[in-house]
């Protein structure tokens, strides 16, 4: 896939303190980039950097192949679509009339407004006054109104925060219509950890500044393989079998850890005829646990 970002070395400092030291990020297209962190981790400016919000005191940002600089920030930002921290918008007109105001500031032609509407699903109440929305639906005027335009990068700062699970579910399956419906993809920050490893094919562990994770899901989750627990007739007997401590034997399962797939069918064997093999399971560490115990010290190895 092609690459759509790429940040080198970009590097922010505040006071004298390093607040943000990034060697290597990139989001290739068609992708959902999950960016988590504690407060204060860097996320907001790692954003606000690409957005030219926030000057970066060194390193190189490409966009689109194309350097960013002071003089090409604002044509490049054409191209990019952007909700950071809460939506703005007038609160006494309806979504409709928001939205135009943003295609004549962006000299965006209006016919565009329909179809936005209609992808975050708010085609039904576009005549309604914004005032009288809920949240969640306040939530997709601001992401309505960063998708005007037809981004290629939709960047996106807590966008579901204090959002009911209804409005969750909504917002999940929306971002994920976009990236699949549309030649958009997206940079996402969230502290719902759990939503952001339901949607995204990337993720990036931020701790004071500096990536301790940045890569796919996929291979994240394969550095951090889940435990195996087997329900047999007898457990004290399989632990026996298997050379294990009876402290491996918790609400009724043998504890195995974390093994691979052929580990478990030598597992299997040794058992089999021995005791009755009830069950199999596979428990996953949740991504929260897993962001716990590496920002909070409990690694600092680097990948």
């Amino acid at each position: 896939m092609n690459t759509i970002l790429k940040m080198e070395n970009v590097s922010k400092i505040y006071n004298g303190n390093t607040v943000l030291n990034i060697k290597n990020l990139e989001i290739e297209e068609k992708s959902i980039y999950g960016l988590i962190g504690p407060n204060g981790a860097g996320k907001s400016t790692l954003m606000k950097i690409i957005l030219g919000l926030v000057k970066k005191n060194s390193g190189k940002v490409t966009i689109f192949n194309e350097e960013v600089s002071n003089k090409n920030q604002k044509d490049i930002n054409k191209y990019l679509g952007a909700l950071i921290e809460n939506p703005s918008f007038y609160d006494h007109l309806n979504a409709y009339d928001n939205l135009y105001i943003i295609c004549k500031l962006k000299n965006i032609n209006p016919n565009e407004i329909e179809k936005v509407l209609e992808i975050v699903g708010l085609s039904n109440v576009s005549n309604n006054k914004v005032k009288e929305f809920s949240l969640g639906m306040k939530q997709r005027i601001g992401i309505a109104m960063a998708l005007i335009g037809n981004p290629k990068l939709l960047i996106l700062d807590e966008p579901i925060n204090g959002l009911d699970p209804y409005g969750i579910e909504e917002m999940r399956i929306l971002f994920q219509n976009i990236v699949q419906n549309t030649n958009t993809s997206i940079l996402i920050s969230s502290h719902l950890l759990d939503e952001i490893e339901k949607i995204s094919t990337h993720i990036g562990i931020l701790k004071k500044g500096e990536f301790i994770y940045n890569g796919t899901l996929e291979k994240y989750r394969e550095m951090h393989p889940p435990y195996i627990s087997i329900k047999t007739s007898n457990n004290f007997e399989a632990a026996n079998i298997l050379n294990l401590s009876m402290k491996n034997i918790i609400n009724d399962s043998l504890m195995l850890g974390k093994v691979s797939n052929e580990k478990i069918a030598q597992i299997v064997n040794l058992l089999n005829e021995k005791v009755d093999i009830y069950r199999i399971t596979e428990e996953k560490e949740s991504l929260e646990k897993l962001f716990i115990k590496e920002t909070n010290g409990g690694s600092n190895e680097k990948y």
